[in-house]
């Protein structure tokens, strides 16, 4: 295999436009751009017409290598971008990476025409094909010989983070996610802010994420050091100007020292910066929320799932109680800290009165945000094993925003979708935040994130 000169990074979001750039995609830009490599970026998140504008690159970048990263919600736009690119660059050898690809590496080989898939974490083996190793020789590595499909067994996982180049942000239009990052806008929406990660890995074991998780970032949790993390915000600071941004780890509070420890590095660096995490609501501690007050926390978003204990134990396994998210809850808004609520509807197994229980506590117990999804079955998670047999459309159908993909006695997809529209509405028009939502729409470059969230209702 010849050395890769010119890469082109394909991110296939065709329907849901964020503010958050595709971090993983960023990583291995930095990673290329260290081995020499000339990288651009193929971001069809804000693009019209997505397909034109990536056989306008192809055509004019002419890249020996093109690289795709994709979730199982984006598969059908990752094919449509293959079937581009063969035509347009016939020549150029076709990586695809990414979860999707990582539980499903030898379909996801056979249906895109692919030369290459990758299973796992992708840095160490982008840089190893990039170098113009042969794949045979990189675990992890998926592709065709004579005529069979060949995954090379193993993981190739970075121990130490702090190894890592920073992510390659200049590969993204930045005005543009800036202009959309709506992470924070129930605190303050004239904030400019971003994304950044410190953890990789999940110790916990909820049916919808896992094994997927481990399977690309193996079961153990791995941290950047802080002096990484605050290096990173300094930097955003410097280039971009930002004065908030999002911890994107799933479990950033795990590890209590270690959050201790980057919240005192951000105040001795006279970081003055507002910001959001995801926490688990029986890792909230009254000590810790006044560490991370005390360094800027102003939002958290909560993963609550659901306020029926039954489909919390039995279904989504999530270890967390619903009066521990009360509890959780109360301690944040005495801090004067926001919240944000994340819930899914239409388990297997959930009943109507469950998936009102859930609407109801939402709008009334005080959240300030709230996240509706509808529960979604991603191959290979525990979720999609033990519930398969009900799935009623091709995972390239999966939308977590307006389908139910189950099939039920009792209930239709349309009443899930259906209740999922109502939560929202009645959520946001509830009489104890109409007021906040109205000043949060307001103004045009309200107005228009704003829209970008309804998309997903």
């Amino acid at each position: 295999m010849n050395r890769l000169k010119r890469i082109l990074f394909v991110f296939p979001e065709t329907r849901y436009p964020s503010g958050q750039p595709p971090l993983g995609i960023a990583m291995l830009s930095a990673v290329a751009s260290l081995c020499g490599a000339e990288t651009v970026l193929c971001d069809m998140s804000f693009q019209k017409k997505p397909f034109e504008h990536l056989s306008h690159l192809l055509k004019e970048f002419k890249p020996d290598a093109v690289s795709i990263t994709v979730v199982t919600p984006q598969i059908r736009a990752t094919l449509t971008a293959c079937e581009v690119i063969r035509e347009h660059a016939p020549e150029a050898y076709l990586m695809i990476g990414g979860p999707h690809a990582t539980v499903l590496p030898i379909e996801t080989l056979e249906t895109s025409g692919a030369d290459l898939v990758y299973s796992g974490e992708g840095e160490i083996a982008f840089k190893l094909l990039v170098e113009g190793t042969d794949p045979g020789e990189i675990p992890g590595a998926c592709f065709m010989k004579d005529g069979k499909a060949i995954l090379v067994p193993g993981k190739l996982l970075v121990e130490n983070l702090d190894t890592l180049p920073m992510p390659d942000r200049d590969i993204f239009d930045m005005k543009k996610y800036f202009s959309t990052w709506y992470s924070m806008d129930r605190v303050d929406p004239g904030l400019k802010g971003t994304t950044i990660m410190g953890t990789r890995g999940c110790p916990y074991t909820c049916t919808f994420c896992q094994p997927t998780l481990s399977e690309i970032f193996g079961k153990k949790t791995r941290k950047r050091s802080p002096e990484s993390v605050v290096k990173e915000l300094k930097h955003l600071v410097e280039k971009f100007s930002i004065n908030g941004f999002m911890f994107e780890d799933s479990t950033f509070i795990v590890d209590h020292k270690w959050v201790t420890d980057i919240c005192s590095l951000m105040n001795s660096e006279g970081l003055k910066l507002k910001w959001c995490c995801n926490v688990r609501a029986d890792l909230l501690t009254e000590e810790l929320l006044d560490t991370m007050a005390g360094a800027g926390l102003s939002k958290v978003n909560m993963g609550v799932e659901s306020a029926s204990q039954r489909v919390l134990d039995d279904i989504y396994r999530k270890g967390i109680t619903v009066e521990g998210v009360r509890r959780a809850l109360r301690m944040c808004l005495s801090r004067g800290i926001f919240v944000q609520g994340y819930f899914m509807l239409g388990a297997p197994g959930e009943t109507v009165e469950e998936m009102k229980q859930t609407i109801d506590f939402a709008a009334r117990e005080p959240f300030d945000d709230a996240l509706f999804d509808i529960t979604t079955p991603f191959p290979h998670t525990e979720l999609w094993e033990m519930s398969k047999e009900l799935i009623n459309e091709d995972y390239s159908e999966f939308d977590c925003f307006h389908k139910s993909v189950y099939t039920f006695d009792g209930i239709t997809s349309e009443q899930i979708e259906k209740l999922k529209r109502n939560a929202f509405w009645k959520f946001y028009a509830h009489p104890a935040r109409i007021l906040r939502t109205v000043r949060t729409v307001l103004g045009p470059r309200n107005f228009k994130r704003t829209m970008l969230k309804v998309r997903r209702v």
